[in-house]
Protein backbone atom coordinates (compact mmCIF):
# COMPACT_ATOMS: atom_id res chain seq x y z
CA UNK A 1 0.00 0.00 0.00
CA UNK A 2 1.35 3.52 -0.98
CA UNK A 3 1.54 6.01 1.95
CA UNK A 4 -0.08 8.90 1.11
CA UNK A 5 1.16 12.66 3.46
CA UNK A 6 -1.51 13.62 5.39
CA UNK A 7 -2.62 17.58 5.81
CA UNK A 8 -4.61 18.81 8.23
CA UNK A 9 -6.30 22.07 8.18
CA UNK A 10 -5.64 24.81 10.51
CA UNK A 11 -8.19 28.07 10.12
CA UNK A 12 -5.47 30.48 11.86
CA UNK A 13 -2.79 29.32 9.17
CA UNK A 14 -5.27 29.93 6.52
CA UNK A 15 -6.34 33.11 7.44
CA UNK A 16 -2.54 33.99 7.67
CA UNK A 17 -1.78 32.54 4.17
CA UNK A 18 -5.01 35.20 2.78
CA UNK A 19 -3.78 37.62 4.87
CA UNK A 20 -1.06 37.54 3.64
CA UNK A 21 -1.17 36.73 -0.24
CA UNK A 22 -3.59 40.07 0.20
CA UNK A 23 -1.05 42.63 1.22
CA UNK A 24 1.20 41.31 -1.70
CA UNK A 25 -1.95 41.37 -3.70
CA UNK A 26 -2.97 45.20 -2.47
CA UNK A 27 0.93 46.22 -1.88
CA UNK A 28 0.36 47.23 -6.20
CA UNK A 29 -2.48 48.94 -5.17
CA UNK A 30 -0.68 51.19 -2.28
CA UNK A 31 2.12 52.26 -4.70
CA UNK A 32 -0.16 53.94 -7.15
CA UNK A 33 -2.61 55.60 -4.50
CA UNK A 34 -1.48 59.00 -2.98
CA UNK A 35 -2.88 58.39 0.49
CA UNK A 36 -1.63 54.98 1.45
CA UNK A 37 2.24 54.57 2.18
CA UNK A 38 4.59 57.39 3.53
CA UNK A 39 7.93 57.98 5.07
CA UNK A 40 8.95 58.17 8.53
CA UNK A 41 12.25 59.76 9.55
CA UNK A 42 14.60 58.57 12.90
CA UNK A 43 17.12 61.42 13.47
CA UNK A 44 21.10 60.62 13.62
CA UNK A 45 23.23 62.47 15.98
CA UNK A 46 26.84 63.21 15.63
CA UNK A 47 28.71 61.92 18.90
CA UNK A 48 31.75 64.94 18.26
CA UNK A 49 29.57 67.79 17.50
CA UNK A 50 26.28 66.74 19.40
CA UNK A 51 24.27 67.95 15.93
CA UNK A 52 22.09 65.77 14.45
CA UNK A 53 23.71 65.60 10.70
CA UNK A 54 20.98 62.78 9.06
CA UNK A 55 17.82 60.68 9.19
CA UNK A 56 16.57 57.00 8.21
CA UNK A 57 13.76 56.96 5.88
CA UNK A 58 11.76 53.79 6.52
CA UNK A 59 8.55 53.03 5.33
CA UNK A 60 5.10 53.29 6.72
CA UNK A 61 1.68 51.71 4.88
CA UNK A 62 -1.95 52.58 6.21
CA UNK A 63 -4.10 49.99 4.35
CA UNK A 64 -7.72 50.95 3.53
CA UNK A 65 -9.25 47.94 5.29
CA UNK A 66 -6.62 46.94 7.86
CA UNK A 67 -5.14 50.19 8.78
CA UNK A 68 -2.09 50.30 10.18
CA UNK A 69 0.17 47.01 8.78
CA UNK A 70 3.78 46.95 10.19
CA UNK A 71 6.62 47.34 7.96
CA UNK A 72 8.20 44.01 10.22
CA UNK A 73 5.19 42.40 8.16
CA UNK A 74 4.62 43.57 4.85
CA UNK A 75 8.19 44.64 3.73
CA UNK A 76 10.31 40.81 3.88
CA UNK A 77 6.90 39.82 1.81
CA UNK A 78 7.21 42.44 -0.58
CA UNK A 79 11.00 42.05 -0.71
CA UNK A 80 10.87 38.06 -1.71
CA UNK A 81 8.50 39.04 -4.93
CA UNK A 82 9.53 41.27 -7.82
CA UNK A 83 7.55 44.29 -6.29
CA UNK A 84 10.75 44.67 -4.62
CA UNK A 85 12.24 46.43 -7.17
CA UNK A 86 9.64 49.01 -6.81
CA UNK A 87 9.19 49.20 -3.24
CA UNK A 88 12.66 50.44 -3.19
CA UNK A 89 12.16 52.91 -6.44
CA UNK A 90 9.30 54.49 -4.51
CA UNK A 91 11.19 54.99 -1.01
CA UNK A 92 14.37 56.43 -2.63
CA UNK A 93 12.17 58.72 -5.18
CA UNK A 94 10.22 60.02 -1.99
CA UNK A 95 13.32 60.72 -0.03
CA UNK A 96 15.35 62.37 -2.91
CA UNK A 97 12.20 64.51 -2.78
CA UNK A 98 12.38 64.95 0.90
CA UNK A 99 16.35 65.66 1.62
CA UNK A 100 15.54 68.27 -1.67
CA UNK A 101 13.23 70.37 -0.20
CA UNK A 102 14.85 70.50 3.58
CA UNK A 103 17.77 71.72 1.61
CA UNK A 104 15.96 74.65 0.23
CA UNK A 105 15.23 75.08 3.71
CA UNK A 106 18.42 74.81 5.02
CA UNK A 107 18.58 71.41 6.35
CA UNK A 108 21.30 69.96 5.34
CA UNK A 109 20.92 66.01 6.43
CA UNK A 110 21.62 63.14 4.89
CA UNK A 111 19.02 60.84 4.18
CA UNK A 112 19.57 57.03 4.36
CA UNK A 113 17.11 54.39 2.68
CA UNK A 114 17.44 50.82 2.89
CA UNK A 115 17.53 48.71 -0.30
CA UNK A 116 16.99 45.11 -1.38
CA UNK A 117 19.30 42.84 -2.55
CA UNK A 118 16.95 42.49 -5.86
CA UNK A 119 18.05 45.95 -6.60
CA UNK A 120 21.09 45.53 -7.25
CA UNK A 121 20.01 43.02 -9.29
CA UNK A 122 18.65 45.97 -11.54
CA UNK A 123 20.93 46.57 -14.39
CA UNK A 124 20.46 50.29 -14.45
CA UNK A 125 19.81 51.20 -10.10
CA UNK A 126 22.45 53.09 -9.80
CA UNK A 127 22.16 55.11 -13.04
CA UNK A 128 18.47 55.78 -12.04
CA UNK A 129 19.26 56.49 -8.40
CA UNK A 130 22.03 58.98 -9.79
CA UNK A 131 19.16 60.53 -11.92
CA UNK A 132 16.59 61.08 -9.20
CA UNK A 133 19.49 62.93 -7.73
CA UNK A 134 20.45 65.32 -10.79
CA UNK A 135 16.97 66.02 -11.75
CA UNK A 136 16.07 67.37 -7.55
CA UNK A 137 19.64 69.10 -7.88
CA UNK A 138 21.07 67.22 -4.85
CA UNK A 139 24.88 66.43 -4.43
CA UNK A 140 25.41 62.84 -4.56
CA UNK A 141 25.98 62.38 -0.92
CA UNK A 142 22.42 63.73 -0.23
CA UNK A 143 21.41 60.18 0.17
CA UNK A 144 23.25 56.98 1.66
CA UNK A 145 22.17 53.55 0.71
CA UNK A 146 21.78 51.04 3.45
CA UNK A 147 22.40 47.35 2.78
CA UNK A 148 22.56 44.09 5.23
CA UNK A 149 25.51 41.86 5.30
CA UNK A 150 23.66 38.87 3.79
CA UNK A 151 22.75 41.09 0.85
CA UNK A 152 26.18 42.27 0.28
CA UNK A 153 27.65 38.62 0.75
CA UNK A 154 24.97 37.46 -1.40
CA UNK A 155 25.73 38.97 -5.17
CA UNK A 156 26.66 38.17 -8.28
CA UNK A 157 28.32 39.62 -11.30
CA UNK A 158 25.57 42.27 -12.00
CA UNK A 159 25.35 43.23 -8.18
CA UNK A 160 29.11 43.82 -8.40
CA UNK A 161 28.92 45.81 -10.75
CA UNK A 162 26.00 47.76 -9.59
CA UNK A 163 28.23 47.98 -6.09
CA UNK A 164 31.37 49.36 -7.91
CA UNK A 165 29.15 52.38 -10.07
CA UNK A 166 27.39 53.31 -6.54
CA UNK A 167 31.35 53.31 -4.99
CA UNK A 168 32.76 55.05 -7.92
CA UNK A 169 30.13 57.55 -8.31
CA UNK A 170 30.72 58.92 -4.78
CA UNK A 171 27.51 57.89 -3.74
CA UNK A 172 27.83 56.68 0.25
CA UNK A 173 26.96 52.98 0.99
CA UNK A 174 26.43 51.40 4.62
CA UNK A 175 26.26 47.67 6.35
CA UNK A 176 23.07 47.49 7.92
CA UNK A 177 22.69 45.34 10.80
CA UNK A 178 25.87 44.66 11.25
CA UNK A 179 27.24 41.64 13.61
CA UNK A 180 24.05 39.39 12.54
CA UNK A 181 24.91 38.07 9.40
CA UNK A 182 28.37 36.57 8.15
CA UNK A 183 30.62 39.35 9.90
CA UNK A 184 33.47 38.12 7.31
CA UNK A 185 36.35 40.17 7.90
CA UNK A 186 37.42 39.11 4.16
CA UNK A 187 33.99 41.04 3.22
CA UNK A 188 34.87 44.17 5.28
CA UNK A 189 37.96 44.42 2.93
CA UNK A 190 36.09 44.02 -0.66
CA UNK A 191 32.67 45.99 0.09
CA UNK A 192 32.91 49.43 -0.97
CA UNK A 193 30.89 50.46 1.78
CA UNK A 194 31.82 53.86 4.15
CA UNK A 195 29.63 53.16 7.08
CA UNK A 196 29.01 50.29 9.33
CA UNK A 197 25.85 50.31 11.72
CA UNK A 198 25.78 48.32 14.50
CA UNK A 199 22.55 46.35 15.03
CA UNK A 200 20.11 47.06 18.02
CA UNK A 201 20.94 43.36 19.32
CA UNK A 202 24.32 44.11 20.22
CA UNK A 203 23.10 47.75 22.13
CA UNK A 204 19.95 46.72 24.10
CA UNK A 205 21.00 46.42 27.53
CA UNK A 206 24.60 47.20 26.90
CA UNK A 207 24.68 49.14 29.58
CA UNK A 208 24.14 46.21 32.09
CA UNK A 209 26.12 43.82 30.05
CA UNK A 210 29.86 43.26 30.31
CA UNK A 211 30.38 40.91 27.50
CA UNK A 212 28.14 43.23 24.92
CA UNK A 213 30.13 46.04 26.06
CA UNK A 214 33.80 44.57 25.35
CA UNK A 215 32.35 42.78 21.87
CA UNK A 216 30.66 46.49 20.79
CA UNK A 217 33.46 48.21 21.66
CA UNK A 218 35.63 45.61 19.87
CA UNK A 219 33.38 46.12 16.85
CA UNK A 220 34.23 49.77 16.88
CA UNK A 221 37.65 49.59 17.11
CA UNK A 222 38.19 47.02 14.13
CA UNK A 223 35.57 48.95 11.76
CA UNK A 224 37.49 52.18 12.04
CA UNK A 225 40.44 50.71 11.49
CA UNK A 226 39.46 49.84 8.36
CA UNK A 227 38.57 52.91 7.42
CA UNK A 228 35.07 52.61 8.37
CA UNK A 229 32.71 55.80 9.96
CA UNK A 230 30.21 53.73 12.80
CA UNK A 231 26.74 53.82 13.61
CA UNK A 232 24.92 52.25 16.83
CA UNK A 233 21.65 51.61 16.09
CA UNK A 234 18.29 51.25 18.67
CA UNK A 235 19.96 53.98 21.98
CA UNK A 236 17.52 54.18 24.50
CA UNK A 237 19.25 55.05 27.47
CA UNK A 238 21.53 57.64 28.49
CA UNK A 239 23.97 54.91 30.37
CA UNK A 240 24.15 53.63 26.72
CA UNK A 241 25.04 56.80 25.23
CA UNK A 242 27.26 57.44 27.63
CA UNK A 243 29.23 54.40 26.99
CA UNK A 244 29.12 54.71 23.31
CA UNK A 245 29.73 58.13 23.46
CA UNK A 246 33.37 56.33 25.92
CA UNK A 247 34.05 53.49 22.81
CA UNK A 248 34.37 56.21 20.53
CA UNK A 249 31.24 55.46 18.18
CA UNK A 250 30.85 58.33 15.39
CA UNK A 251 27.20 58.21 15.29
CA UNK A 252 23.99 57.08 17.51
CA UNK A 253 20.34 56.46 16.78
CA UNK A 254 17.65 55.74 18.34
CA UNK A 255 14.14 56.34 21.23
CA UNK A 256 16.66 57.89 23.21
CA UNK A 257 17.04 60.78 20.73
CA UNK A 258 13.66 60.50 18.27
CA UNK A 259 11.68 57.99 17.39
CA UNK A 260 10.22 58.05 13.68
CA UNK A 261 8.42 60.73 12.68
CA UNK A 262 6.25 62.15 9.51
CA UNK A 263 7.39 64.96 7.73
CA UNK A 264 5.93 67.80 9.46
CA UNK A 265 6.64 66.29 12.91
CA UNK A 266 10.19 65.71 12.16
CA UNK A 267 10.21 69.27 11.26
CA UNK A 268 8.79 70.40 14.72
CA UNK A 269 11.19 67.90 16.61
CA UNK A 270 14.10 69.64 14.57
CA UNK A 271 13.35 73.04 15.23
CA UNK A 272 13.62 72.11 19.24
CA UNK A 273 16.03 69.91 19.16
Amino acid sequence: MNEQAVGWYNEASDQSHQRRFGLIANFTDALQANDELYLVYQPRLDMVSGEYIGAEALIRWNHPTLGAVSPMEFVPLIERTPLARELTDWVIRNAVRQAAQWREQGNELQISVNIAAANLEEENFCDRLLHYLKQAGLQRNAVELELTESSLMNNNKAASEQLHCIASSGLSLAIDDFGTGYSSLAYLQNIPARVVKIDRAFIDGIENNDRKQVLVRAMISMTQELGYRVVAEGIETEAAHRLLKNFGCDEVQGYLFGRPMKQKEFERWLEGA
